[in-house]
């Protein structure tokens, strides 16, 4: 996603944004404690009710760098809150959604403890609060200072935030869980030769050309196209019949100038059947035209393989008889 400069920089400094109110958090239920004592205790419900508030501040910040820069390494979403966890092996997602719950918990929970303090505030300091020490001095114990309830309220907050701050650091950091999904990952990468680059789909050129010469295909977006199958395929296509397993077609296109083929190349095509027989296909396109990539999410490349929801319409058209000479 394309973001300015300045939401740029929030994003990439959540790490260092987020420790501020983190710290102010972990200080606050020790000022609130202190805040009992029966001499000191309004200037110090005064500096609970004071770090409270830029602790709640800085925590909306946080929380707003975090969800700009969880977009920005799509992990969520564009227009989303919270990662989509599709399945099981996805860790980093599942981490990701508990951190995010616990945090806005943190910060729902962090409101109401600042608002608690506002009222001890303002009897402590508002009009009529002079001359009261002496009557802070004579409440019972749990009634001193912030009193019990703002003092429960300030752990729990804390809590929230803890226990956020430390699924942060796993996601920095790793665990067992997360190291052994990202090793999984990484070995499904090596054993996957198209896992990054569309090898066999670029070099369409060393397959058997289906046809002479470039036709007209309304079925993918009016651009002249030409098809390439492999040769376990190639008599296959040309009788109209499925591909046999292993065997793939790729589509070439290029834009319309006038008429005719430009040499401006479009976007590849690519369908193959596997060997259990299931149909799988593949979208690329190097450099996407800067007036068509609010088509493609903003992106100037994309690189689309099955199952990707993206070819969803591929398809169901390819269902419905819909055949890649069109």
């Amino acid at each position: 996603m394309s973001a300015s400069p300045l939401l740029e920089f929030i994003a990439r400094e959540h790490p260092a944004f987020v420790h501020i109110p983190l710290g102010l958090v972990a200080v606050l239920p020790l000022a609130m404690l202190a805040s009992f004592h029966p001499r000191h205790g309004k200037i110090l419900a005064g500096t609970s009710f004071f770090l409270a508030v830029i602790g709640w501040l800085g925590s909306t910040i946080a929380l707003f760098s975090g969800l700009i820069w969880g977009r920005q390494i799509n992990l969520i979403s564009p227009s989303g809150f919270l990662p989509v966890v599709a399945n099981e092996k996805q860790v980093l997602q599942k981490i990701l959604q508990i951190h995010i719950l616990a945090a806005t918990a943190g910060f729902l929970i962090g409101g109401v403890c600042v608002f608690m303090l506002w009222r001890v505030w303002r009897r402590d300091f508002g009009p009529g609060s002079a001359g009261q020490e002496h009557r802070h001095a004579g409440r019972r114990f749990w009634e001193r200072g912030v009193g019990a309830p703002a003092l429960l309220v300030g752990f729990l907050w804390l809590g929230c935030w803890g226990f956020s701050g430390k699924l942060g650091g796993i996601m920095v950091f790793g665990n067992e869980e997360t190291n052994k999904a990202a090793a999984e990952v990484e070995k499904a990468k090596r054993n996957d030769a198209e896992a990054e680059l569309p090898i066999r789909a670029l070099d369409y050129a060393s397959l058997e050309p289906a046809e002479t010469a470039p036709a007209r295909s309304k079925a993918h977006g009016d651009r002249w196209r030409r098809v390439w199958v492999s040769a376990s395929g190639i008599d296959a296509y040309k009788a109209g019949k499925p591909l046999p397993p292993g065997a793939y077609a790729v589509m070439s296109t290029f834009t319309d100038e006038k008429g005719k083929p430009s040499t401006e190349p479009g976007p590849l095509y690519m369908k193959e059947t596997k060997g259990d027989g299931t149909t799988a296909f593949a979208f690329y396109w190097g450099r996407v035209p800067a007036n068509l990539q609010k088509d493609f999410g903003n992106q100037d490349s994309v690189y689309w393989r099955s199952p990707d929801a993206k070819l969803a319409t591929c398809l169901g058209c390819h269902e419905k008889g819909g055949s890649a000479t069109k």
